[in-house]
């Protein structure tokens, strides 16, 4: 790991944002210092519904992993692999939205973004932002921000979008010269 002097200073400064701040919306999945909320219950689709959804689409989801183990890890994409574990803890229902945008990302969309950096940077708020800048390297941080966002939509339009980006292109028939 680089040596980051300014470290330090940041997680300093990000504690002190984390302990006077609101508590966050979603699940922050990074395997360091993550303090997922509860089930949500504010926003369509419950936890089974996203499973389901996930597995007619040819995902398998895992509930358990040698590596849930880990204090700070909520879950994981299994990278090359249709395969998402959710740990057994936090927020289940964002961890598998969150995770299952990794897949995603890797997958269908080749590690190109969806959403712009404008789109990102509207819909991140300042908390998001400050976790993001502290712990991801600037290559990781659209890819991160982009799962943190496409978790918090509606289980509909995270589901609709899925279905776009993985989408196989119908064949089009050979033109006659």
């Amino acid at each position: 790991m680089a040596h980051r002097p300014w470290l330090p200073v940041a997680l300093g400064s990000l504690a002190a944002l984390i302990s006077s701040a609101a508590p966050i919306q979603s699940t922050a999945l990074s395997p360091a210092g993550a303090r997922p909320l509860p089930e949500s219950k504010g926003r369509a689709g419950s936890l089974d519904e996203a499973v389901a959804a996930f597995e007619a689409r040819g995902f398998v989801i895992r509930r358990d992993h040698p590596r849930c183990r880990e204090p700070n890890l909520f879950g994981l994409h299994v990278r090359g692999r249709r395969e998402v574990v959710v740990c057994p803890k936090g927020n289940q229902r964002d961890t598998l939205l969150h995770e299952g945008w990794h897949a995603v990302q890797s997958l269908c969309l080749r590690d190109t973004p969806l959403l712009s950096l404008d789109a990102l940077l509207k819909k991140l708020g300042r908390r998001d932002r400050l976790e993001l800048q502290v712990l991801y390297r600037p290559e990781q941080w659209q890819r991160e921000a982009e799962a943190r966002v496409m978790a918090r939509e509606p289980l509909g339009r995270y589901l609709e979008a899925l279905d776009r980006a993985c989408a196989v292109p119908t064949p089009q028939p050979a033109q006659a010269d």
